[in-house]
């Protein structure tokens, strides 16, 4: 088991099921940030994780997940667009079936929309790890998200006829993230974008390439993208086009974790930038904590730049 993980855990802010030490961390430094919305987080998380705990196979179900590079089982997010506290989770102990994992992690976050097409669509081809749940806790409340595998890198024929870029032999369709409303977010590897192609992709989707070309320069001026590098494309229910993103794993873009904190703080604010200090603050242990750095631009003309963070 990875030495961070064999520490005591933290005191944690209410009586919840105990949390992994460096999650429990975390959750300890944004507490000082956002009292309210980290106190919700250990609530729902310590929910949320607790079958782990009760594993068949405890030596291995606190770093088995994809989710991070230490398989630490969920990650935390940071976004410039507003002070949040944000995680993805997984449901189940690493013994449990993927195809059991979507209707635990609808029940974790007490869903309410209709997934009826993504269980269908899961009964056919192979899953990489299922589903996992997702929450964002801010003053306004709560936010929910399940993110979904796609067996096969394959959409279900309802989505895959909605926009031409689901048939683009250019971009590999990985997951994808389900909102209550029935708002999807599609990720996609890309393997020959560079910064025209992405100009030339969010003009076409968002009517305005710039917004999302300047939050990109000011995250990485004067740089050529990373090949491969991402995109994510979020429809509405009914298929209109409601945001893009652009996202990179950071050692492919940056010097080191350190200049990757820097300049994503550089894209944030008096409000946003203390949440990412108590994100990144845990002690250097020699590993990349950054694990997935990018920009949105959505169909308001808004843009900002998000990070996902392992727990230390």
């Amino acid at each position: 088991m990875n030495a961070m993980l064999a520490q005591p855990a933290v005191e944690p802010l209410s009586a919840t099921p105990a949390l992994p030490a460096p999650v429990a961390a975390t959750l300890q430094r944004l507490g000082r940030v956002l009292p309210g919305p980290a106190a919700a987080a250990e609530a729902l998380l310590g929910r949320t994780l607790a079958p782990l705990s009760r594993s068949l196979w405890p030596e291995v179900a606190w770093d088995f997940s994809s989710l991070t590079n230490t398989g630490v089982p969920m990650e935390f997010s940071w976004s410039s667009r507003e002070p949040s506290l944000r995680w993805t989770a997984e449901v189940a102990a690493p013994e449990t079936e993927h195809r059991e994992r979507l209707a635990l992690a609808a029940q974790a976050l007490d869903w309410q929309g209709d997934l009826s097409l993504w269980f269908e669509h899961q009964r056919h081809g192979r899953l990489i790890f299922g589903a996992w749940a997702s929450a964002r806790h801010s003053e306004g409340g709560l936010a929910t998200k399940l993110y979904l595998d796609l067996p096969g890198g394959r959409l279900p024929q309802a989505w895959s006829e909605r926009h031409p870029w689901f048939r683009s032999p250019l971009l590999v369709w990985r997951l994808c993230g389900v909102n209550p409303d029935g708002s999807t977010e599609f990720y996609a590897r890309a393997h020959e974008l560079d910064r025209q192609r992405l100009a030339t992709m969010a003009q076409a989707l968002l009517g305005d390439a710039g917004p999302l070309m300047r939050q990109l320069e000011r995250l990485l001026p004067g740089t050529e993208l990373p090949r491969p590098s991402g995109l994510s494309l979020v429809l509405s229910a009914q298929g209109e086009p409601l945001a893009l993103s652009w996202f990179v794993i950071p050692k492919a873009a940056f010097r080191d974790d350190a200049e990757t904190g820097a300049c994503l703080r550089r894209c944030g604010d008096e409000t946003t930038v203390p949440v990412h200090r108590a994100l990144a603050g845990g002690a250097e242990d020699g590993r990349w904590r950054h694990l997935v750095a990018g920009v949105v631009a959505d169909a308001a003309g808004r843009s900002w730049v998000q990070c996902s963070l392992r727990p230390t």
